[in-house]
């Protein structure tokens, strides 16, 4: 009776202490080069160039060389532009979005693919304002190169995340244009695995079993 009611309670203990951890990455976007395209019926596509990153909270800022970042939403689903009926698109396909460059501090390389992904349930998007589009709060999902995770201080092994994405693109749609900037902010979380909160548990259980019968008074 003693062990059981040991165990239920050492491994309540270990989950209740150890809690998902979580970290964010940021995509910052210039928007040098980028353009876009609407057709008014489709998806809508574009490219975005002269890209930053930084995990959340950091004050500094890494400039990925060679880098580019292109994206082809879903299928238009309706709106027309204002506040009330945003431009909305549907759910893309895998690898739609894409950023690709050096992992820093290089200065040059073969562009990796840093981070692949697909849009997914998107939200308000597509309100055109003064000749902006604000192409913005919308939810993808997708994975990281374990390298660029390393090099920002984040668990490499914890590749998968999902973020919102936001883009200002230049001109009135349909149509095209050019990119103003924007960013792409993804969280990646961690929790622990079973075998290791049961491998831990076992051995806290040992440690009291062992410890109720080192200490026992004696009769």
């Amino acid at each position: 009776m003693f062990a059981k009611r040991t165990a239920t309670l050492v491994v309540g203990l270990l989950l209740a202490s150890m809690p998902a951890w979580c970290g964010s990455v940021d995509f910052i976007s210039s928007g040098a080069g980028g353009a876009w395209s609407w057709n008014g019926s489709g998806a809508l596509s574009g490219t975005s160039l002269g890209l930053g990153v930084k995990s959340t909270g950091s004050s500094a800022t890494y400039q990925i060389a060679d880098a580019s970042e292109w994206f082809t939403t879903g299928s238009f689903r309706g709106g027309n532009g204002t506040p009330s009926r945003p431009w909305s698109f549907g759910d893309s396909s895998p690898w739609t979005f894409v950023i690709t460059g050096c992992v820093p501090p290089a200065t040059s390389c073969s562009p990796a693919t840093l981070f692949w992904g697909q849009f997914d349930s998107p939200g308000e998007t597509g309100m055109e304002n003064n000749g902006e589009i604000a192409f913005s709060a919308i939810d993808l999902y997708g994975w990281f190169d374990p390298a660029l995770l390393s090099y920002l201080g984040l668990p490499s092994d914890e590749t998968g995340a999902l973020g919102k994405f936001n883009l200002t693109l230049m001109g009135s749609g349909p149509g095209n244009g050019s990119v103003a900037g924007g960013s792409l902010t993804l969280t990646q979380c961690s929790t622990p695995e079973p075998a290791s909160v049961l491998l831990l548990g076992i051995g806290l259980l040992g440690l009291a079993f062992l410890s109720r019968h080192t200490f026992r008074p004696a009769d």
